[in-house]
Formats: C-alpha cells, sequence, structure tokens
C-alpha cells in the first residue's frame, strides 16, 4: 500500500493521534522503557470498509477499549502480537488473523517487529450484510471467534483480500472503479461470516432452527388477513422476523405443510366462498380468480377442481 503512507513517526503522541483518527481514541505505551518507537502506517478509506498497513517498530501495548461502531481484522505479515478481548485471546502470527468485534473491551501486545494488515469494517454495514445473507433482522450483535485460521474457507478470503489490497495500490486497477469497490466490499463482508466462526454460523451453512410457533403465528396471520397480496417467502419471512429456512421449517414442524401450499390454500377457500355466494350475472371465474391470486386460470380451474370435485364454474352457478 505504498500509495497511501499516511505518517511515519518516531513520536509517541503524534503516533497515537494519527493511528485514532483512522481506528478510535487509544491508550498506547512502549512495552520498554527504553524502547525507541519506528512507527508507520499506509492507509486506504473506501466507503464500508478501510485498508491500513502498520508497523510500529518497537514493542507496544495498545489498549482501544470497546470499538463499539465497527469491526477489525488483523492479519500479521511478520512477528507476532497477543491480542485480548474480553476472557479471550489469541497469538497473531503469519497464519493466524485476529477478528475483533464492537461489543467487547480489546486489549494489545504488539511485538516491535509486528507488520499488520487491518481490514476494518463499518459495524453497520456487515450486519447489513448478514441480515441480507440470512433474510431476516438479527436479534443479537455478530460475535466471531477472535482468532481466524489461515485454512479452508479463510485461506481463500485471505487470499482475496491480499488481492484487494495489491489491486489498490494500482492506480490503474479495475478495483479503483466505484462500482467494482462496492462488489469488492460486498465480497469481503460477506465471505468474512462465512469463512469466520460466529455466533450464526449454523443459520448461514443450512442449519437454522425451525421458526417458534408465535412467528408461524404470525406468518398465518399474515395470510389469512392478506391472501390476495403478493406474499414472497423473504417477505413473510421478514413479517415474522425470521430467515425463509426457519420459516419452511417451522410451517412444516407446526402445519404439516409449507408456507407456499398454505397460502395457496387460503386463497382457493376464499375465491370458493366468493363463487359460491356470487350471481353468475355479475362475475366471472377469471376475475375471481385473479383477485385472489391465480393468475394462471387453466390451473386454478384444475386446483380447484381437485379440492371440491367440481369446477369453478358449477360453482358458480349451482
Amino acid at each position: 500500500m505504498s500509495r497511501f503512507e499516511l505518517f511515519h513517526s518516531r513520536d509517541l503522541d503524534a503516533t497515537r493521534e494519527a493511528v485514532g483518527r483512522v481506528f478510535c481514541d487509544h491508550r498506547m505505551e512502549l512495552s520498554e522503557r527504553d524502547g525507541e518507537l519506528d512507527a508507520r502506517m499506509h492507509s486506504k478509506r473506501l466507503d464500508k470498509v478501510g485498508m491500513s498497513y502498520i508497523g510500529y517498530g518497537a514493542d507496544v501495548r495498545v489498549d482501544p477499549g470497546v470499538l463499539e461502531t465497527f469491526y477489525v481484522v488483523q492479519v500479521p505479515l511478520l512477528g507476532h502480537g497477543l491480542f485480548q478481548q474480553g476472557a479471550e485471546h489469541v497469538y497473531g502470527v503469519l497464519g493466524v488473523a485476529v477478528v475483533v468485534g464492537p461489543t467487547r473491551p480489546l486489549s494489545m501486545r504488539l511485538d516491535g517487529d509486528l507488520e499488520l494488515v487491518i481490514l476494518r469494517i463499518e459495524r453497520t454495514a456487515l450486519e447489513a450484510t448478514l441480515s441480507d445473507l440470512l433474510d431476516r433482522s438479527l436479534p443479537n450483535p455478530i460475535e466471531f471467534d477472535l482468532g481466524m485460521a489461515i485454512s479452508g474457507y479463510a485461506r481463500t478470503w485471505y487470499d482475496y483480500l491480499m488481492f484487494c489490497v495489491s489491486e489498490l495500490n494500482r492506480p490503474d486497477s479495475l478495483l479503483n472503479h466505484p462500482l467494482s469497490i462496492q462488489q469488492m466490499e460486498q465480497n469481503l463482508m460477506s465471505g468474512l461470516l462465512i469463512a469466520q466462526h460466529s455466533n450464526y454460523a449454523e443459520m448461514l451453512h443450512g442449519k437454522a432452527l425451525p421458526a417458534p410457533s408465535r412467528a408461524i403465528s404470525r406468518a398465518v396471520e399474515i395470510i389469512e388477513n392478506h391472501p390476495e397480496l403478493a406474499h414472497t417467502m423473504g417477505s413473510l419471512a421478514r413479517e415474522a422476523g425470521v430467515s425463509v429456512r426457519a420459516l419452511q421449517k417451522g410451517f412444516r414442524r407446526h402445519l404439516d405443510t409449507t408456507p407456499s401450499a398454505f397460502l395457496r390454500g387460503v386463497r382457493l377457500q376464499r375465491a370458493h366462498d366468493e363463487l359460491r355466494a356470487a350471481q353468475p350475472d355479475t362475475v366471472t371465474v377469471g376475475e375471481v380468480a385473479g383477485r385472489w391470486g391465480f393468475v394462471h386460470l387453466g390451473r386454478f380451474a384444475n386446483t380447484y377442481r381437485r379440492k371440491y370435485n367440481e369446477t369453478p364454474s358449477q360453482t358458480l352457478h349451482r
């Protein structure tokens, strides 16, 4: 990231102030009384993420406390450091990155030869990305495991991050185009959510629990109150406050059906009721079917006949 040098300083206060402008206010001190700082930092802020390189050139203690508004992934390129967040701690070294959340206090003891690439992600952006992936609102903050072993999915994510860092350093790179930056940020956020274990890992990997009965009752209420509306699995899940998978599993567990089949059944019943009450000279079968969300008249007639043992026209003219 040579294009984006922010500072090169031997002054402790100037270094703390410059780093604080990129991340947050923090305490920083030399670990050894006779230590000599030789700090440098390169940084590039995009939209929802920022990328930085930092090395202090001396053993330091850094205590940012609670980050509150952002996540950081710290990737050692050289050297090592001890990172502690709450009761959890990990040694960051080459091959082990550190994923720090915004809800617990962070403290770090960094070796003088440690060099880090740091990815900052805004909390609201990461939470919105996860909410979109799950198709539901988040009941709790995202809590990642602190240590990330660079293997498996994490290796793929790490390689992509390093590719992005390298490409951003090229003025003529496609990744410097605003549309490419937006896609790159989305890839980094969604990739991190998939690659690093968190309290939402089971839901992301298809092991969601069925929705509770209250969520199913809410979805049933929405359907029965307005079956004529263009409901989708996504819209029903959002209204019920669960994921699409959980909604489907919940309907199967509690009602022994699917949301789509339940919606179709309610619509069919409403159409049947209207046809029975209507006068043949005031309405047509097509009008009734369309009013209740059936756009294909032939399929409607076949489904109707299987359920009621007569055609919609026979019901209307009875």
